[in-house]
């Protein structure tokens, strides 16, 4: 059983390189989107070290896509050491190039002080940007902004609209946290039903943690 693993892994990894290789093949001659491409598509293998100069290439040409995905190779250290501020920076870059994944997770990092000075204010402003572009994990990062008070205002109703807006389009992360409004009664009268309606609808979308409400 070994030795037939051993076997089919480098055929997995030749199919990865024959399918990036037109997009490698262009990256070369400079195109910034086909960089992000085959860079993405050496990531989806774990063939970091390969996918790194690709997306740095792509983000150094105007890829946007290829900057955030380079922030997430230093943000998680895939195939490197963790480096926050590297992802940081690369994160902001993509954002700048209107990215809206790269904008919330920028928004993330001020609010964690990870690669920047801890500043919730700054994450929402963040937030607002990716959840005006349609951004469904900003809009859920700034919903919770409201629920808790925290580089917003505290309205718990317009969290809780936010919440409903995300779950509706299937954002799983939206469904738990309407789900816990539901069942705290953050803002609304505590309803176990409702809030369990939610909750399996956040598991059916394979959100781990609303699993373990429902029974």
């Amino acid at each position: 059983m070994a030795n037939r693993a051993l076997t089919l892994l480098p055929l997995c990894w030749s199919l990865v390189a024959l399918a990036a290789a037109p997009d490698e093949a262009s990256c070369k001659k400079g195109n910034a989107g086909a960089c992000a491409r085959a860079g993405r598509a050496r990531i989806d293998a774990q063939e970091y070290a390969v996918a790194r100069p690709l997306l740095e290439r792509g983000c150094q040409h105007g890829s946007a896509e290829a900057c955030d995905d380079l922030g997430w190779i230093y943000d998680d250290g895939l195939g490197l050491e963790v480096d926050k501020t590297k992802a940081a920076q690369f994160y902001a870059k993509a954002c700048a190039g209107n990215f809206l994944r790269g904008c919330t997770n920028e928004g993330v990092m001020h609010l964690k002080g990870e690669g920047f000075a801890k500043d919730s204010s700054k994450a929402a402003e963040l937030f607002q940007k990716a959840c005006d572009g349609g951004d469904l994990s900003g809009c859920r990062d700034l919903a919770l902004r409201y629920l808790q008070g925290d580089g917003r205002e505290k309205d718990e109703l317009k969290a809780r609209g936010m919440f409903e807006k995300g779950c509706t389009a299937e954002n799983a992360a939206s469904c738990y946290d309407l789900a816990v409004m539901h069942s705290n009664g953050e803002g609304i009268p505590k309803n176990k039903i409702t809030a369990k309606k939610f909750f399996k609808k956040g598991c059916d979308l394979g959100h781990e943690k609303s699993c373990e409400f429902v029974k």
